[in-house]
């Protein structure tokens, strides 16, 4: 294997290019090199997104051969590569559109197969006619047919009227669908085996609450589960391997979220993983959605497998590189390969292959080959106290080439993440690595209310956007600020999405604490965030109820809804605001960032909204997130001074 591994640092070699003394900003905010990359079934080849000058790319490469194909994808926003058999590899693409005759802007998701023989590219379901035409979720495929080349995929169908979500039987060669079982008004998905029989239908009627599971008999359908929830009251994630249960996440059983079986006559059985100090992350199955393990969330992953051997495997792996986090990226169908990317601990992220049977772990290829470990920053996990007495594990980013002894009265950047059921765990950030890199210190906060430390701190943040979440990150920087790491006036808050709206809230609230403020994609009025999500989804959606239960309810709570909105406190921002937002947007509508310039313009403080064209809510593109990042660094140097 080591021949095979040459091969492929070899292609890595053309795009280092001259060395810097510090990488340019383009290695951190152009997308990375390489992203998203996967294993074929027999081991044999890898598939990847790249970043190739500027250029989104995606490449099949052939271990020991090199590349076999590349495709451009610049039209697309690409979000993922997989292979459903050794013969064809899926595209992910999603695009912000519009339909004729519907409200709003919603993402449109779509899925390409590509021949690997003869390199033709379908897009899979574009010729069915019977399709709703305003439905995101179109290139989900939940199933791969044993034997032939076709996958199941589930879609609204119906040109007019109620949409049906029906399961159909798709050609990976031409693309086309056929209907291959009929969903009812409720349904909102399906469970499928490779022979094609179909294990369960999921439904949820909004409108009456009412949550059921049902199997197949035959031509009958046999109702195993129901439960009348205002939420979907736990989630079925896969099925069990020897298909005589599915497998859910559930947390109401046991005051933490743990896996469990659930058999098809409507039976619970008792833990089969769970940590109570940690969420579950990420659910691993197989093409058909069949359970072999889980990852638990927390400041570094860990995995449970229903194989112990697999388990150690990943022990083994992990051990390797203990101040990093390894996340499972796939295996190839005999479990034999493990595909595993290494990222933090002095790594900007690169893949690992691990062949099982011969004890051997070869890197295969970087993510950022511009930036090598002598340019990583050092980052720290960390824990502070809330004013509370509560705990906030965290992530301190130090400023790159400072002894231990300079590391004093500092410029900070604080960065509270996004979701805000998420977290941020040891790994490379560009972001956070960027702003290292030119000297600053970098705070990542997980205040209560983020996910991955167990289910108890999550549900401690319900009900406190504004309150008890935004101290927790203010407790952050002052802590800092005693300690003496930080100079009190040359502090600045970053965030996008929820992380958005806490930097606008850091500027609202806590005006005295920072000398700029930036946020990505904010919300900034809550109860027009509420509308908007009533509106496009309806009052009895069960989405809707989650953020009510997450923020507050619209109808009960106004007044604190209206309190904690930064949008109406413009007048007590004493700091210069930056905002950036992709037009494309359809998770957080750029009119929330609109709402906030005009508040800040009509109080006379110092703001501006800067708009990507063709962005959405991620940065998803190389153009739109090197411009944001430029827009931040010019920002920051101007409010705080270089930090070099």
């Amino acid at each position: 294997m080591t021949r095979i591994y040459s091969a492929l640092f070899a292609i890595t070699s053309i795009f280092l290019g001259g060395a810097y003394a510090l990488p340019p900003i383009e290695a951190y905010g152009e997308l990375p090199f390489i992203s998203d990359m996967s294993i074929s079934p027999d081991g044999e080849k890898l598939a990847y997104l790249a970043n190739i000058d500027g250029r989104d790319v995606m490449t099949v490469y052939r271990l020991g051969e090199g590349p076999i194909m590349a495709v451009g994808t610049d039209e697309i926003n690409a979000r993922y590569v997989r292979f459903a058999n050794d013969k064809y590899a899926i595209l992910g693409a999603s695009e912000a559109t519009r339909v004729a005759g519907y409200t709003g802007r919603f993402d449109f998701t779509a899925a390409f197969s590509i021949n690997l023989e003869n390199r033709d590219f379908v897009q899979l379901l574009r010729r069915n006619d019977d399709l709703y035409p305003a439905q995101s979720g179109l290139g989900r495929i939940v199933g791969h047919v044993a034997g032939e080349d076709r996958v199941f995929m589930p879609a609204y169908m119906g040109g007019g009227g109620d949409p049906i979500y029906s399961l159909l039987k798709v050609d990976l060669d031409n693309g086309r669908g056929r209907s291959f079982v009929r969903g009812r008004e409720a349904t909102i998905d399906w469970f499928v085996d490779q022979n094609g029989d179909v294990l369960a239908r999921e439904d949820y009627n909004n409108r009456r609450n009412e949550y059921k599971l049902w199997t197949r008999e035959g031509r009958d359908w046999i109702l195993f589960y129901e439960e009348e929830s205002d939420l979907i009251p736990f989630s079925v994630v896969g099925v069990k391997q020897d298909k005589t249960a599915l497998i859910v996440i559930d947390q109401s059983r046991s005051g933490y979220e743990a896996i469990y079986e659930l058999d098809f006559e409507g039976n619970f059985s008792s833990e089969v993983f769970a940590k109570p100090d940690a969420s579950v992350e990420r659910v691993l199955t197989d093409p058909n959605r069949i359970v072999y393990g889980v990852q638990y969330g927390g400041l570094r992953p860990s995995y449970e497998f229903y194989d112990d051997d697999l388990t150690l495997a990943m022990r083994r792996i992990q051990s390797t590189f203990a101040d990093s986090s390894v996340f499972f990226e796939g295996a190839d169908k005999s479990f034999q390969v493990l595909l595993v990317f290494v990222t933090g601990g002095g790594s900007s992220g690169e893949y690992y292959m691990y062949d099982r049977q011969k004890d051997e772990l070869n890197r295969a290829l970087s993510a950022r080959p511009q930036i090598g470990s002598e340019f990583v920053a050092p980052a720290d996990v960390i824990e502070y106290k809330a004013r509370d007495g509560l705990t906030i594990p965290s992530i301190l980013t130090w400023p790159l080439n400072r002894t231990p002894e300079e590391r004093q009265n500092m410029p900070l950047i604080v960065i509270p993440h996004g979701g805000p059921e998420s977290y941020d765990g040891v790994g490379f950030d560009w972001l956070a690595q960027y702003f290292a890199s030119r000297g600053y210190l970098v705070l990542q906060p997980n205040f209560r209310g983020s996910d991955g430390f167990g289910r108890e701190f999550l549900l401690a943040g319900r009900g406190e956007w504004g309150g008890k979440m935004q101290d927790d990150v203010t407790d952050g920087v002052q802590a800092l600020i005693r300690g003496g790491y930080v100079d009190p006036e040359r502090v600045c808050i970053i965030g996008a999405s929820y992380g958005g709206y806490s930097a606008l809230a850091g500027g609202a609230f806590t005006p005295d604490l920072y000398k700029c403020v930036a946020a990505i994609a904010p919300v900034s009025d809550l109860p027009r965030m509420l509308d908007d999500e009533r509106r496009d989804r309806g009052r009895d959606h069960w989405v809707y109820s989650y953020w009510q239960a997450v923020i507050g309810d619209r109808s009960e709570e106004r007044a604190k809804l209206d309190q904690i909105s930064p949008a109406n406190h413009a007048a007590s921002f004493q700091a210069p605001v930056l905002l950036i937002h992709g037009r494309d947007d359809t998770v957080v509508p750029i009119r929330q960032s609109e709402i906030m310039e005009r508040a800040l313009r009509r109080a006379d403080k110092q703001v501006e909204l800067v708009r990507l064209r063709g962005e959405d809510h991620y940065l998803s593109s190389s153009e739109t997130r090197l411009e944001a990042l430029k827009l931040l660094d010019a920002f920051v140097r101007e409010h705080l001074g270089p930090a070099l």
